[in-house]
C-alpha cells in the first residue's frame, strides 16, 4: 500500500493534468486521482516470506535461486463508511506493505462487442444473521482455535481454505489460527466477495486493515458485524478468465481486508471459463481485487505463498486487477508480475493474456488492445481497460 507522502505526491502531479470530455483520463498518473488502486497492479515491497504448510505444486515449475520481496495491492483512498460498531483490534502479525509502483496508462479507445461466454448469473445468498455451527465438517480445530462454521458446498457460497491445516478453513495463512478476541476472514466462491468486515476499520493501510470476516469474542463466540448483509455477496460479474489452453490455470485472490495472502482460488479449467470477483465501489473503503495468476497446469493447491524457486502464488507470472470506481465504470488490468521476472523466470515461458471485450462499451488503451504476449505488454508495465455501464470482458489466456 502506498505511503501517505507518496499518495500526496501522486495526487499533486495528477490534478495538474487534464481529463478528457468522455471521462477517460489522458495522463497515466491522473488515474490515481480518479480511481486510486482500482487497477490492482502494484509491485510493493515485503520484507519477509510467509511460511506455509500447504502442499507444493504438482507441476514441475521452473526454478531460480534468488529471493525477492513480493508485490501487494494498490488500494483506493476513497472512503465508503459503514455504520460504526464497537470492535476489538486484530492480533494478526502478518507483514504490511510499504511502497508501490505507479499504475499502467489509462484506457482511451473502444473495441466492438463480441459473443458472451458467461455461463452463470449472480445469485443472491441468504441475508440471515445466523452463523452456522460447522455443518458437520471435520476440519482441523487446533487447541485454542475457533471452529470454522461452514462445510463444503454450503448455501452461503463460503469456500473453506486448507481446512486440514491450522487455519481450519478460514481465509488465513495455513499456519495461522482463528483465535478468540480477533477477526477471522473467510473466502467466497468465484465471483462473490465477503460482505463482512470490521465497520470501525476506516484506514486501508493502518489499524484494522486485516479485520475482515467474523469477529470472535473472548469466549470464541462468532458474530456477524452486518447481520442484514449476506456472508458472500455477488461481485460485478462483468469479467472472468477464458482459458483456451489444454491445462487448467488458477488465479489467486488476495485476502483484503485480511493478511493479503493470495489464497482464494478461481480455477479456469482447460478450455473453460471462471468468473473473477470484481468488487463494486461499495466494497471496503473502495478497494479493488487483485489476483496472482499461476502457470498452466496449476490448480487451487498453488494458491499459496511461493518462493524464488517456485513461481506460484505471489511469484506467479501475471497479476490481474479489477474493481468498480466511484464513477460507475469498472477498471480491469493485466501485467507481468515484476517479482516473477526479477529472479530470472522468463515471461516467454508463460502463456499469453489479452483482455477481450464481450459486450457493451469497453475502452482500451491507445492502439485498441490490452495484452501481454511473448514477454511484452501492449503498454509498458501493463494495461487497463475501462468497462462502461453493463459492459463485460474476458481475460483470455492463449
Amino acid at each position: 500500500m502506498r505511503p501517505f507522502a507518496a499518495v500526496c505526491a501522486f495526487v499533486v502531479i495528477a490534478v495538474s493534468n487534464r481529463v478528457a470530455g468522455d471521462g477517460v483520463l489522458t495522463d497515466p498518473l491522473a488515474i490515481i486521482v480518479k480511481l486510486p488502486a482500482m487497477l490492482g497492479l502494484p509491485s510493493n515491497d515485503y520484507s519477509k516470506e510467509e511460511p506455509s504448510t500447504s502442499s507444493a505444486a504438482s507441476t514441475p515449475w521452473p526454478s531460480s535461486s534468488e529471493h525477492q520481496p513480493k508485490p501487494s495491492p494498490i488500494v483506493s483512498s476513497s472512503k465508503h463508511e459503514e455504520p460504526a460498531k464497537p470492535t476489538t483490534s486484530s492480533v494478526y502479525v502478518e507483514p504490511t506493505p510499504s511502497s508501490s509502483a505507479p499504475p499502467p496508462p489509462p484506457p482511451t479507445t473502444s473495441a466492438p462487442p463480441q459473443t458472451s461466454s458467461y455461463s452463470q448469473q449472480p445469485q443472491e445468498t441468504q441475508n440471515s444473521g445466523d452463523i452456522p455451527d460447522g455443518q458437520g465438517n471435520n476440519f482441523n480445530v487446533p487447541a485454542g482455535a475457533v471452529r470454522f462454521p461452514w462445510n463444503y458446498n454450503n448455501a452461503d457460497k463460503v469456500v473453506p481454505i486448507t481446512p486440514k491445516e491450522s487455519n481450519g478453513g478460514w481465509a488465513m495463512s495455513p499456519n495461522q489460527m482463528c483465535k478468540p478476541n480477533s477477526w477471522c476472514p473467510y473466502a467466497c466462491e468465484p465471483g462473490y466477495y465477503s460482505a463482512q468486515w470490521d465497520p470501525s476499520a476506516l484506514v486501508y493501510n493502518g489499524q484494522g486493515s486485516m479485520n475482515g470476516g467474523l469477529y470472535a469474542d473472548g469466549s470464541g463466540k462468532l458474530s456477524k458485524p452486518f447481520p442484514s448483509k449476506p456472508f458472500c455477496a455477488p461481485g460485478m460479474f462483468n469479467a472472468g478468465i477464458k482459458n483456451t489452453l489444454g491445462q487448467s490455470v488458477s488465479a489467486c485472490q488476495t485476502v483484503y481486508p485480511g493478511n493479503e495472502a493470495m489464497i482464494i482460488p478461481s480455477v479456469a479449467q482447460a478450455g473453460g471459463y471462471v468468473d473473477l470477483n470484481i468488487v463494486p465501489h461499495t466494497y471496503w473503503l473502495g478497494t479493488s481485487s487483485q489476483f496472482y495468476v499461476n502457470l498452466a497446469g496449476s490448480t487451487a493447491e498453488q494458491c499459496i505463498w511461493g518462493n524464488a524457486d517456485k513461481p506460484i502464488g505471489n511469484w506467479g507470472p501475471f497479476i490481474f486487477g479489477g474493481g468498480q470506481g466511484a464513477d460507475g465504470n469498472t477498471y480491469i488490468s493485466v501485467q507481468y508480475n515484476p517479482l516473477y521476472l526479477s529472479v530470472g523466470f522468463k515471461a516467454t515461458d508463460a502463456y499469453n493474456v489479452k483482455i477481450e471485450c464481450e459486450s457493451g462499451q469497453c475502452n482500451f488503451p491507445s492502439g485498441g488492445e490490452c495484452k501481454c504476449e511473448q514477454g511484452v505488454c501492449s503498454v509498458d508495465n501493463g494495461c487497463t481497460v475501462t468497462l462502461s455501464g453493463n459492459a463485460k470482458a474476458n481475460f483470455v489466456i492463449y
